[in-house]
């Protein structure tokens, strides 16, 4: 029996052992030279191990013998060293060209004693342009490919050749891309890549990054064209938003637009950005309402970990009460301007996993203030927290939940009853006769802690969340914000 005359399961998982073989057995790494001497100096180089090869690479690399076998293996390998792609910008303006880009040929490099070479230029954009002449020639290669990221592009000649490269990718589900495409490309090229590329697009991604100050100058890169108006994202799952920056960057308005048709979003995630407010979460979260199951808005800034007010809400909606009508909602990780009880009321709720909320402030107390009543508020929000983990782990399929509040610079566990924070002043205003008692706490303030403004990064006590409350109910503390 011929082995193409297995069933393609058994012929698939054969093909893919050998593959595994030959990622262990080849090379992972990239060789790299030292500064190249001066002209008329004769200074000695040095060889040095670059860094890993990506995945991507080695996949493609651990295939190259079975795609020459015969025209099934040829396919299979394609689609198994294909599925996903990553299309960088070169970091460097030079290589050296005394090393082969063929990383089969690097066990002769090492045998080399006094390595030589010359550092010539490399379009930086060589790579995209490369894929985008592959892509034109064999449109069959890129119909194997199912998810794509690119990095390092962010001028509209280079948002050109992406959405170029995309054009014969008819399978594609998952994309990631420069944010500045949403400004360079019309609404003609955004519909062909969500709905007409012979698949709907499953997953985007924009990511957001400072420009250089060249890149930003450019009168030709400075264009928008404002094609999220005119764009249906119906047919979308999953978006990310990622990474901040000053140039033509993401704000509410583009959310805005973008919730007009996405009423199918299962994941929504919202980090590192600065730009968009409350108000452009709460639109595309109202939009998919009934279908969203993640969501995480964190908005730090890259810089630090600083985390920028969340804005307002311009309306009166209450947004706790929003979340609960959420039906499939399972992953929260939110910043809010304000929280209350009612955020963890609802018994259906699907709450599953790590539950987060970030909030400057007390539904009902805006102000800001420590006052009695704002301090019971509080104390019935923990507790209506700690009965939405005992209801889910005590449900028919019971789920574990663990949720973590974080208000007024402090971190609540309420499952636990602990409070972590910096709590040195308190102790001082009580002359040291509060708390009761102190323990380590290996939380924050770090970049996941969620705390506002706090610029000194001391270390982190625990203490009773009944301790707390009395701490703030006898003025020692403060849960003014």
């Amino acid at each position: 029996m011929h082995i193409n005359e297995f069933p393609y399961e058994i012929l698939s998982k054969i093909l893919e052992e050998a593959a595994s073989a030959n990622l262990r057995d080849g090379p992972t790494y990239t060789f790299g030279l030292s500064q190249p001497p001066m002209p008329f100096q004769r200074a000695p180089l040095q060889r040095y191990v670059r860094g890993p090869v990506p995945p991507e690479m080695l996949k493609w690399d651990a295939t190259s013998a079975i795609r020459l076998a015969c025209r099934a293996w040829h396919e299979w390998a394609l689609e198994y060293s294909l599925k996903d792609v990553y299309i960088r910008r070169w970091k460097g303006g030079e290589r050296w060209a005394e090393l082969s880009t063929r990383r089969e040929n690097y066990g002769l490099y090492e045998l080399i004693d006094r390595p030589t070479g010359t550092a010539v230029y490399r379009d930086p954009f060589a790579s995209l342009k490369h894929t985008v002449q592959t892509f034109d020639r064999f449109p069959g290669v890129a119909a194997k490919i199912k998810r794509m990221w690119f990095h390092g592009f962010y001028t509209a000649e280079t948002d050109r050749l992406v959405f170029e490269s995309l054009k014969h990718c008819v399978n594609l589900t998952s994309v990631s891309l420069p944010w500045t495409t949403i400004r360079h490309m019309d609404a003609k090229a955004w519909r062909t890549l969500l709905l007409g590329n012979g698949k709907p697009l499953e997953s985007l991604e924009l990511l957001s990054i400072d420009p250089t100050s060249q890149q930003a100058s450019d009168k030709e890169n400075q264009v928008d064209l404002h094609p999220l108006q005119s764009v249906n994202f119906g047919k979308l799952r999953r978006l990310k938003l990622f990474g901040d920056t000053t140039f033509m960057p993401i704000t509410d308005r583009d959310l805005y637009a973008i919730a007009r048709t996405a009423t199918q979003l299962e994941e929504f995630h919202l980090t590192c950005i600065s730009t968009v407010t409350i108000d452009g979460v709460m639109a595309v979260v109202k939009a998919s309402r009934d279908t969203l199951r993640v969501l995480e808005h964190s908005p730090r800034s890259q810089d630090g970990f600083w985390h920028p007010h969340p804005g307002s809400p311009s309306g009166s909606e209450h947004l706790c009460e929003l979340f609960r009508s959420c039906s499939k909602l399972e992953t929260l990780s939110i910043s809010l301007p304000s929280m209350c009880a009612d955020l963890f009321s609802n018994e259906d709720v699907k709450f599953v996993g790590d539950l987060q909320v970030r909030a400057l402030h007390l539904c009902g107390h805006e102000h800001g203030r420590s006052t009695q009543e704002a301090t019971d508020a509080l104390q019935k929000t923990l507790q209506s927290a700690r009965n939405l983990i005992s209801r889910r782990a005590h449900s028919i399929i019971p789920h574990e939940l663990y949720v973590e509040l974080f208000f007024a610079d402090c971190i609540f566990e309420p499952s636990v009853k602990l409070v972590h924070g910096d709590f040195s002043l308190a102790q001082v205003s009580s002359d040291g006769t509060w708390p009761g008692t102190l323990r380590a706490s290996g939380k924050g303030p770090y970049g996941s802690s969620g705390l506002y403004e706090k610029e000194e990064e001391g270390p982190f006590q625990a203490m009773d969340e009944e301790d707390f409350l009395a701490g703030v109910r006898r003025r020692y503390l403060s849960i003014s914000t």
